[in-house]
C-alpha cells in the first residue's frame, strides 16, 4: 500500500470532495493501486464477456458464422452491454485516479508518475469501450430479434451515457431521430442516383469497329468520371453534415480544424458504401501558443477526441458497420488466434469508419492499443505541422499501412477551408519526403512498389482462377490499376489534392510521360474498375469484394462471368491487357504501354478462362510463341477438342521447352488421352521419365503438382491399373502432407493450392478403392477429400460433383440405397446452383441412378428389374462409367 487509507479519508472530507468521489477513495484500501494502471486492464477479459463469446461461439458453425441470428442477436446485445459496463468501470477508475492526485498532491513521486502514466490509455480505454458497445447493440437491431425494442431502448439509454461523458452542451440530442431523418436520407438518395447512372453504363460490343470503339471507350470514361466526382461530393456532403452536427452538439471547438478525408474519397474513387478514412487537422497556433503538455493543448485533443466518440456513434447507428471491423477482444483478437473466430456475415458492409485492426485504424483516434511487437500509438488527431511529420518513412512503416502515402493525397470534408489548405500546401512543398535526395526517394517508393506488386498481382490472380478460387473483386480488378497509376503519380511528384488516377493520368500526359494513346487506355482501364467495384456493390447492396454468388458464376469454363456481367466481354479482356502491360511500366523509363497483342491476349483469354477464345485468337493467326502454343493445347483440351489438343501437344514436345512447360504440355495432353481413353505409351513414358528426373525440392513446385496427378490419372484411367495408380496417388498425397507442413501461414495462395491438390487426390485415391472394391475405405476418403473442398470453399465444381457422385456409387455397392439417393439428389440439387457441362452430360445417368436407389428400397420391384446377374452388372457398368468419372 503506497498511501495510508486513513490519510486519504481524512484529506478526502477536509477538501469537500463530491459524495461519489469520497466513496471510491473509501475502497481504496480494499484495492492494490495497480488496478489503476491499464496496460493490465487492456489485457483483461472478464468472465462474463467470455461466457458470452462462449455462447455466441455454440451459435456459430465452424467457420464463425451465425446458425441463428434471433439467438446469437440476444448475446450480441447483452456483449454490447458488458462493454457499456466496462466503460462504467474505466470511467469509476479515473475518477478515482484524479481523485487520488488531488488529494496526494506532492506525495510520493512514484504514485503520482504511476498514475499520471496510466490516465491516458485509461480515457482510450472508456473510448474504445464504447465504440465496441455501439456496433455490438447495433449489430444485434440489424438481425431484427424478438426484443428489438428493448435493445433500441438500452442504445438510447448509452447514447445518453456518451453525451453525459463527453460533456456535451446539448445532452438531449435525439441520435435515432437525427441519423433516420437526415443521415439514411441522404445516403439513400446517395445510392439511389447512383444505380440510375450505373444502369445508364452500355457495354461495349464486341465486333465494333477501332474507331467506334475509341468513341464509346471516351465516353465511358466521361460517364464514370463525373459518376464517380457525383459520389465523392454528395458522399462528403454526408460526412460534412455529421461533421458539423457533432460541433453543434459539442459546442464550440477551443481551436479552428478540419476534417480530411483520405483514401478513396480523396481519389475520388469512393462507393455509396464505402468507409470513411479521414483525420482531424487542428491549427497550429495550438502548439505555438500552448506548451504539447499544457491544459489548454490537453483539453483540445480531449475535445476532438470526444468530437470523434460521438462521430463514431452516429455512423454506427447505420448499422453498416460490421462487428470484426471494431476488434472485440474475445471475437476478433488478432494477437491471440483463439479469440479470433468471428465471422459476421449478417451486418451488411457500408458506410463505417475505418476498421480498428492494427494496419488499419485510419480515423481519428488512430492507433491507440499498443502489441508486444509494436508498443507504440498514433493519433490522427494533430496540429498541421505534427500531421506532416507523418509523412516520414519510418512512421509509415511502422503503422504497417502507408500512412505516408495516404496523407499525401486528401480531401477537405468540414471544419476551417484555410487549415486544410495549409495542409495541403505543406504536404505539396515541404513533404519529408521530397527533403531526402530524389534518388533515395525513388528508392523508397520503389521498394513499396515492389511490395504492392507481389500483392495485387494481376497475373497470380489470374492464374489462381485456374484453381476455381473464389476472387476478390478488389484484388484483382480494382487495385491492379489504381494502385499503381497512383504510384506512378508519386513517382512523378503530383502531389495534388485531391486526386483521382484520372488526375494523375492528366498530368503525367503534361509532363509527357504518357503519349495520347496509352493516357487513353490508362483512363478506360480505371473506367472499367471503377464501373466493377460499383455495379457489383450495388447490386449486392453492401461492399463484398468476394465473388462467390451464384449471380456472378457458373461454372462453365469461365471463371470470371460477373465483370463480364458487370462491363462486357471486350471491355474486360482490354482492362486486364492494359494491366498486365502496367505492372512492367512501373521499373521503366518509357511509361508507353508496348502493344503484345496477341501475346497477352491469348494468356489473358486463358488466364480467365476464356477458352473458346483462345481457339478463335488461334485460328486467325498461329504464328504465335511456344509460350501461347501451351496455352492453346490448355485451351483445346478445355473446349473438348481433345484430337486437336494432342496433336498440336505431340509436335511441341518435339521442340525445345522449359520443364515447366513440358509438364504442362504432357498434363493437358494425357487429360485428352484420358477423356478418349486412348493409350499412348511415348507420351507417358515422357511424363514418367520428366518426374523421375525431379529432386524432391522440385516437387514442391505446384506446377510439378500437375505432371503427379496426371500421371497417377493416366494409369488409373487409360492403363486401368488400379494398383500401380494407387501406389503413385499415395505417394504424392505424403508429400503434399509434408509440403503442408512447411507453408507460412500468411502465405494463403500456397495453402489454397496445397489444399487443392489434396481434395483431388484423395478422390482419385478413392476411385482407385472403388474399382478395388474397397468401397468402405473410398468413402472414407470421400468425407476427407469434402471436409478439404469446404475448407477452400472450393467452386471446382466438377471435382465437388465427382465427389458426390462417387460417393453415390459407393454407397450403392455397399446396398446403403437411401444414402445414395441422398448424394445423388444432392448432386443434382449443386447442379441448379452451379451448372457444368460434364455434370450435363451424365444427369440421363444420375437420373437413373436416383430412381434404381428408389427401386431397390422396394424388394419386390428390385427383383423384377434384376431378377439375374446379368442385368445387375449391367446397370452397374452404365452407372460406374468411369471414363466420365460416373
Amino acid at each position: 500500500m503506497f498511501v495510508n487509507n486513513v490519510c486519504l479519508k481524512r484529506r478526502a472530507c477536509m477538501k469537500r470532495l463530491p459524495s461519489h468521489t469520497v466513496k471510491a477513495l473509501f475502497h481504496f484500501g480494499k484495492v492494490q493501486p495497480t488496478v489503476i494502471m491499464a496496460d493490465k486492464l487492456d489485457d483483461y477479459l472478464s468472465n462474463k464477456e467470455l461466457s458470452l463469446a462462449e455462447d455466441l461461439r455454440k451459435c456459430c458453425d465452424g467457420k464463425g458464422a451465425e446458425k441463428d441470428i434471433k439467438e446469437s442477436a440476444d448475446i450480441l446485445h447483452k456483449l454490447g452491454l458488458v462493454y457499456k459496463e466496462r466503460s462504467e468501470e474505466y470511467e469509476w477508475r479515473f475518477t478515482f485516479a484524479m481523485a487520488v492526485l488531488t488529494l496526494i498532491g506532492n506525495a510520493p513521486s512514484r504514485i503520482t508518475a504511476l498514475i499520471r502514466n496510466a490516465l491516458p490509455a485509461i480515457l482510450t480505454s472508456i473510448r474504445f469501450a464504447l465504440i465496441r458497445s455501439a456496433a455490438l447493440m447495433n449489430a444485434a437491431i440489424v438481425r431484427k430479434p424478438s426484443n428489438v425494442d428493448e435493445i433500441k431502448n438500452d442504445l438510447d439509454k448509452f447514447h445518453r451515457y456518451v453525451l453525459k461523458l463527453a460533456k456535451v452542451q446539448h445532452d438531449q440530442f435525439d441520435v435515432d431521430a437525427y441519423v433516420d431523418e437526415v443521415v439514411r436520407e441522404k445516403i439513400k438518395s446517395m445510392r439511389e442516383e447512383t444505380k440510375l447512372a450505373l444502369d445508364k453504363l452500355k457495354h461495349i460490343p464486341n465486333d465494333v469497329s477501332s474507331e467506334r470503339a475509341h468513341e464509346l471507350e471516351m465516353d465511358k470514361i466521361n460517364r464514370v468520371k463525373t459518376l464517380q466526382d457525383n459520389i465523392a461530393a454528395k458522399y462528403t456532403d454526408i460526412m460534412k453534415s455529421v461533421s458539423d452536427k457533432c460541433t453543434e452538439i459539442m459546442g464550440k471547438p477551443p481551436c479552428r480544424y478540419c476534417v480530411a478525408g483520405m483514401g478513396s474519397l480523396a481519389r475520388k474513387e469512393i462507393t455509396p458504401y464505402s468507409d470513411f478514412e479521414h483525420v482531424i487537422l487542428l491549427d497550429d497556433e495550438l502548439l505555438y501558443n500552448h506548451d504539447e503538455n499544457s491544459d489548454q493543448y490537453q483539453s483540445a485533443l480531449e475535445y476532438f477526441r470526444w468530437f470523434s466518440i460521438l462521430f463514431h456513434v452516429i455512423i454506427l447507428r447505420l448499422g453498416e458497420t460490421i462487428i470484426p471491423a471494431v476488434s472485440v477482444p474475445s471475437l476478433n483478437n488478432n494477437q491471440i488466434k483463439e479469440h479470433n473466430w468471428f465471422y459476421d456475415a449478417h451486418t451488411p458492409s457500408g458506410i463505417s469508419f475505418d476498421g480498428m485492426v492494427l494496419h488499419a485504424c485510419k480515423f481519428p483516434l488512430g492507433r491507440q492499443e499498443k502489441t508486444m511487437n509494436k508498443p507504440w500509438t498514433t493519433e490522427l488527431i494533430q496540429p498541421v505541422t505534427k500531421m506532416v511529420e507523418y509523412l516520414d518513412a519510418d512512421v509509415d512503416l511502422k503503422n504497417g499501412y502507408h500512412l505516408g502515402d495516404i496523407l499525401t493525397k486528401t480531401s477537405f470534408v468540414s471544419g476551417f477551408k484555410s487549415i486544410y489548405d495549409k495542409f495541403s500546401q505543406q504536404v505539396g512543398l515541404t513533404d519529408q519526403m521530397q527533403s531526402l535526395s530524389r534518388k533515395r526517394q525513388h528508392q523508397l517508393i520503389l521498394k513499396q512498389l515492389e511490395e504492392d506488386l507481389n500483392n495485387f498481382n494481376v497475373s497470380k490472380y489470374l492464374t489462381s482462377l485456374n484453381y476455381r478460387k473464389p476472387f476478390n473483386i478488389k484484388r484483382v480488378v480494382y487495385r491492379s490499376s489504381t494502385l499503381f497509376i497512383s504510384a506512378l503519380g508519386r513517382l512523378n511528384s503530383v502531389h495534388q489534392s485531391p486526386c483521382s488516377c484520372y488526375d494523375v493520368i492528366e498530368k503525367l500526359t503534361e509532363k509527357q510521360k504518357f503519349n495520347s494513346e496509352t493516357a487513353h487506355k490508362l483512363a478506360y482501364s480505371i473506367s472499367i474498375a471503377c464501373e466493377v467495384r460499383l455495379k457489383i456493390y450495388c447490386l449486392k447492396k453492401k461492399q463484398d469484394d468476394i465473388s462467390q454468388n451464384p449471380l456472378y458464376f457458373n461454372s462453365t469454363h469461365n471463371y470470371i462471368p460477373g465483370l463480364v456481367a458487370a462491363v462486357g466481354e471486350k471491355s474486360i479482356i482490354d482492362y486486364f491487357k492494359v494491366t498486365w502491360i502496367l505492372r512492367t511500366m512501373i521499373f521503366r523509363d518509357n511509361y508507353n504501354l508496348r502493344e503484345r497483342d496477341t501475346v497477352s491476349k491469348i494468356t489473358i483469354l486463358f488466364r480467365i478462362g476464356m477458352f473458346e477464345k483462345v481457339v478463335e485468337e488461334w485460328n486467325h493467326n498461329k504464328d504465335v510463341s511456344i509460350v501461347c502454343k501451351v496455352f492453346v493445347v490448355g485451351a483445346l483440351k478445355f473446349t473438348s477438342r481433345y484430337e486437336a489438343a494432342i496433336s498440336l501437344g505431340k509436335s511441341l514436345l518435339i521442340q525445345p521447352l522449359s520443364e515447366d512447360a513440358t509438364i504442362h504440355v504432357l498434363y493437358y495432353v494425357t487429360n485428352s488421352l484420358v477423356a478418349l481413353g486412348r493409350r499412348h505409351d511415348g507420351i507417358c513414358k515422357k511424363l514418367k521419365n520428366i518426374l523421375d528426373s525431379l529432386s524432391p525440392n522440385d516437387l514442391n513446385d505446384m506446377d510439378r503438382w500437375h505432371g503427379k496427378e496426371v500421371y497417377g490419372s493416366y494409369l488409373l484411367f487409360v492403363e486401368n491399373d488400379h494398383e500401380k495408380s494407387l501406389g503413385v496417388f499415395i505417394k504424392f498425397h505424403g508429400s503434399l502432407l509434408k509440403r503442408m507442413k512447411t507453408i507460412d501461414g500468411d502465405d494463403t495462395e500456397k495453402e489454397f493450392g496445397l489444399k487443392y491438390f489434396l481434395s483431388r487426390n484423395l478422390l482419385h485415391i478413392a476411385f482407385c478403392l472403388h474399382f478395388n472394391g474397397n468401397n468402405k475405405q473410398a468413402i472414407k476418403k470421400l468425407k476427407e477429400a469434402s471436409k478439404i473442398f469446404n475448407q477452400i470453399e472450393s467452386f471446382n465444381v466438377e471435382s465437388i460433383q465427382e465427389a458426390k457422385l462417387l460417393l453415390g456409387v459407393c454407397y450403392y455397392a455397399e446396398q446403403l440405397y437411401r444414402k445414395a439417393m441422398k448424394e445423388f439428389g444432392r448432386a443434382l440439387l449443386r447442379h441448379q446452383r452451379y451448372p457444368c457441362q460434364s455434370m450435363e452430360q451424365r444427369l440421363p445417368k444420375v437420373n437413373m441412378a436416383v430412381e434404381c436407389c428408389k427401386a431397390m428400397l422396394n424388394e419386390q420391384v428390385a427383383l423384377l428389374l434384376f431378377s439375374t446377374d446379368a442385368g445387375y452388372r449391367q446397370f452397374a457398368a452404365t452407372l460406374c462409367n468411369y471414363r466420365i468419372f460416373f
